[in-house]
């Protein structure tokens, strides 16, 4: 969260420079042309590929502030001397040039200021006991006192320490006023209760319980799991590690880093789907009034779905079913010639019609227009226990179609191998997204169809 308060942060003061520069430039005297206008834009977007390509907002930097400010400073310059280099070779390229240079040395003053403003704003937060994550670690007791007392002694950290979990103690006990447990089943329990969302391991070579053991027993829990390989601090290549308190950590399990990255997804997803339900709203209620006459009911269908980090929504489809067609709290798969399914029904859900309505979840943020497709609660109940990282799929947002589907793994999944395969596919997508794959998985969507032969 706080990498992205820094990229709106640097992005406001080079859009203040570029402004404060252009009226001590220009004044009133004159205008700039569209050509500047251009070099601007231009500009704004070589910064911005710097910045990702200098790795100025990584977590293991950003916690930096000297580093993290250094690198961008260095970026932003880097990428203001190339504009000059191109801006020189146009015609009036003085004023303008005198607009780069300015705005160069004005950004550069104002992003130091604006950072180490929004650092010492964090810090003191962090004194105070807001903002800071709860990590349990698994290590032996010497080790949970050492990383205790290295917290404690710093009060802006970005974590605090609230459980330790170590397998030789004789009882449970307390270590630096930190609860220490020794069994499993007990420490679970507490990560739960107290709602830590980061668990440490701790130089796991040395830790007689196996890291698999911790990874099955979060397996459905959105904890991050992360292996600390010793607190001396040691270093480790990319890409799997990260900084934390000075000590390179590796990641087992995370959720994506999101943040600016995100946010062209975020904002195709919404135009999309505003887009769609426009363009589609003719067709939409002609689907909305076959639906009201061909049975009774409601024209939508609503279910609890799981989304993001596994909070619970309502997804929208039109109703495809006769009413009460399930009973409470059962939720059967939809197979070849089910009765529950109305004769309009049919073609909705074997040419995929029937999905159309969740452009209104994406309009609400509920799901994205590409992602894994979610599942009834009670099916994800089933197959969590079922299919290895099964409830890894919810680390994103879910999906209307996605790269499973358009790989033919989409309508009934009769056996847990067609599951586990679906769920392969939507790791791999988690693991690779770009905007590019959605476009490519959205474009194959549309050139395969809607349907399928397991669509029904």
């Amino acid at each position: 969260m706080f990498s992205l308060v820094l990229q709106v942060a640097d992005l406001l003061m080079i859009a203040v420079g570029a402004l404060i520069a252009l009226s001590l430039v220009y004044g009133d005297t004159a205008a700039p042309s569209h050509v500047d206008g251009l070099f601007g834009l231009l500009a704004l977007v070589l910064a911005l590929f710097a910045f990702h390509l200098s790795g100025v907002y990584r977590p293991r930097d950003v916690g930096n502030a000297a580093r993290s400010t250094s690198r961008a400073l260095g970026s932003w310059l880097a990428a203001q001397l190339a504009i000059g280099v191109i801006s020189s070779s146009y015609p009036s390229a003085g004023p303008r040039d005198n607009w780069i240079v300015s705005w160069t040395v004005l950004a550069a003053v104002l992003m130091p200021i604006a950072r180490y403003s929004l650092y010492a704003a964090l810090r003191a937060l962090r004194c105070r006991g807001y903002g800071r994550t709860p990590v349990a670690i698994v290590a032996p007791a010497d080790d949970g006192y050492e990383l205790a007392t290295r917290l404690g002694s710093k009060r802006d950290a970005a974590f605090s320490l609230e459980l330790i979990f170590d397998t030789t103690l004789e009882h449970d006990t307390r270590v630096a006023d930190i609860p220490a447990v020794r069994q499993l089943d007990a420490f679970t329990q507490l990560v739960r209760a107290h709602r830590i969302s980061e668990l440490w391991i701790v130089d796991a070579r040395d830790e007689t319980l196996c890291v698999e053991q911790i990874v099955d027993a979060f397996r459905d829990d959105f904890v991050n799991i992360r292996i600390v390989p010793a607190l001396n601090g040691r270093t480790l290549p990319e890409p799997a590690i990260v900084e934390c308190l000075g000590m390179p950590v590796l990641n087992v399990v995370a959720a994506p880093e999101r943040g600016l990255r995100a946010l062209p997804k975020a904002v195709f997803d919404r135009l999309f789907a505003l887009c769609a339900l426009i363009a589609l709203a003719p067709l939409m209620a002609t689907i909305a009034i076959a639906v009201k006459c061909s049975s009774a009911g409601p024209v939508f269908f609503r279910q609890c779905r799981k989304g993001m980090n596994g909070e619970v929504f309502s997804i929208y489809k039109f109703r495809t079913m006769h009413q009460d067609a399930d009973r409470p709290g059962e939720v059967t798969q939809a197979s070849r010639n089910d009765a529950r399914i109305t004769r309009i029904g049919r073609f909705l859900r074997r040419s995929s019609l029937d999905e159309l309505p969740q452009f209104i979840n994406v309009l609400k943020g509920d799901m994205s227009v590409v992602g894994p497709r979610p599942h009834a609660v009670e099916h994800d109940e089933y197959y969590k226990n079922l299919v290895q990282h099964y409830m890894y799929r919810y680390r994103i947002k879910p999906g209307i179609t996605g790269w499973a589907q358009v790989n033919g793994y989409r309508g009934e999944t009769e056996r847990v191998e067609k599951m586990a395969a679906r769920v392969m596919f939507d790791i791999h997508y988690i693991q690779h997204w770009t905007l590019g794959f959605d476009l490519k998985i959205i474009g194959m969507t549309v050139i395969r169809g809607f349907g399928g032969s397991n669509a029904y």
